[in-house]
């Protein structure tokens, strides 16, 4: 990493390009493993430590650093590898909510291919008639009144087949999507599992801060889970488990966190509206409450955590002393990550629970699923999941913690490139999926 790094930042300097584009992305792709031939012979610690030392630097290197693994044709040609060397029944991206996500399954899948199959159909023929004339046939009348609106979708009455669901949140600093690295064990969890895999493509930094990319999130998965997806996936979501790694694993986190908090907020506000603005209600109200409540968003049936960021206030922990000079993210891209995510003129604290999930109340994090969290022994974030964990447990929560050694700060895709602690990690990800998904629902 610190090649990487030294590349990254030489490449910026010297070429005085960014990767807002994807023409940038690719000069500085090029520029970069230019520099890093260079740095491979005389070494690249010093100029490591140079780019990430302050906060600003460290911005402009994830910035334009992950802005490249984000790049399109990267991402397609992931998918298209996972079809031919993973032999993916279904590897492709769809629309749910507005938000771009991949959805991916090793097992046949033919209400799902058939449902893509018409998106893009559909996508086409609109393709064409955007770049067509306009023409209107004279000897018709034409009755604007006439015209009928398209109806909305409404779910069938016949049932539909209902599939689990993974629903990955990809990490990448919340500047980029690492959704190329994690294809090839997303679909090895598809396979042991017999799940669909959805990840979206939600926004990113420096755009959109705090709170667009979980309104995004959360979007996506109160569609899977109320059925409006139906039309776009041909099937129905019977059990969900929610992973996410790095900056993904804030996201899904605080995913739980917000479902808990708007659960708490509709009873209190339908509480109040029953008995006149008193807190104190009778068994005639509670009543009502129960028939007048608006169907609360479900949690997740699991929720999986990897190097997960929970805590973006920058408090300093014994593991984030020891981890200033981590390889992946040394303490000055830690910063800019929390400096860009919650900006201080948001006038919003970095300890607000949907921020930093560590944060969130007691009554909100003892109805969290069962839990598993891994970490890596050297990682900066390690406390921060320790934390966590022992709270989860506290509460009564079903919750692991597994600190992994020899590994830096995100390593799930690690396994696809051999390295055996992080293949030993992926074989206990897909014994612990499988697990929970063969579990009846109880959230």
């Amino acid at each position: 990493m610190d090649v990487f790094y030294a590349s990254v930042g030489t490449a910026i300097t010297y070429t005085g390009k960014s990767a807002g584009s994807d023409r940038g992305k690719w000069q500085l792709t090029i520029a970069s493993a230019a520099a890093a031939s260079f740095y491979s012979l005389i070494g690249a610690n010093r100029k490591a430590h140079e780019v990430t030392s302050s906060s600003d630097s460290a911005r402009s290197l994830i910035q334009n650093a992950w802005g490249m693994v984000s790049l399109p044709a990267i991402k397609s040609l992931s998918l298209q590898a996972s079809r031919l060397i993973k032999g993916a029944s279904v590897a492709d991206r769809i629309e749910i909510c507005g938000v771009s996500c991949f959805i991916l399954s090793k097992e046949p899948a033919p209400e799902l291919a058939a449902a893509i199959r018409r998106a893009q159909r559909l996508l086409g023929r609109r393709k064409m008639q955007s770049n067509a004339l306009s023409t209107i046939d004279e000897g018709t009348e034409h009755n604007p009144d006439s015209i009928q609106s398209p109806k909305p979708f409404a779910a069938s009455s016949d049932r539909h087949r209902q599939r689990d669901v993974i629903f990955h949140l990809t990490g990448g600093g919340f500047f980029a999507h690492i959704i190329a690295s994690d294809l090839p064990f997303l679909l090895d969890w598809s396979a042991a599992t017999g799940a669909v895999v959805i990840c979206p493509e939600y926004c990113l930094l420096p755009e959109h801060a705090f709170p667009d990319a979980l309104h995004q999130v959360e979007d996506v998965y109160r569609s899977l889970l109320w059925g409006d997806s139906v039309k776009s996936l041909g099937f129905e979501v019977n059990r969900i488990v929610v992973t996410g790694e790095s900056a993904g694993g804030n996201l899904a986190a605080a995913l739980c966190v917000k479902i808990c908090m708007e659960r708490d907020e509709i009873h209190t506000n339908v509480s109040m509206t029953a008995t006149g603005g008193k807190r104190n209600v009778s068994d005639t109200s509670m009543d009502y409450i129960e028939k007048e409540t608006p169907p609360s968003l479900r949690l997740p049936d699991a929720l999986m955590l990897s190097c997960a960021v929970l805590n973006l206030s920058l408090d300093l922990t014994l593991s984030r002393v020891a981890g200033t000079d981590d390889p992946v993210l040394p303490s000055g891209l830690i910063s800019a990550i929390s400096d860009a995510y919650l900006p201080s003129e948001s006038g919003i604290s970095k300890k607000n629970p949907l921020v930093s999930p560590i944060y969130a109340a007691d009554d909100c994090l003892r109805r969290f699923p069962p839990t598993l969290l891994f970490a890596g022994s050297n990682d900066p974030l390690l406390d921060d999941s320790v934390a966590f964990n022992k709270k989860l447990c506290y509460l009564g929560v079903e919750s692991e913690l597994r600190a992994v050694a020899n590994l830096p700060h995100a390593y799930l895709g690690l396994g696809t490139a051999g390295f055996p602690e992080a293949q030993q990690v992926q074989q206990e990800c897909r014994t612990w999926l499988s697990h929970k998904l063969a579990t009846e629902s109880a959230c």
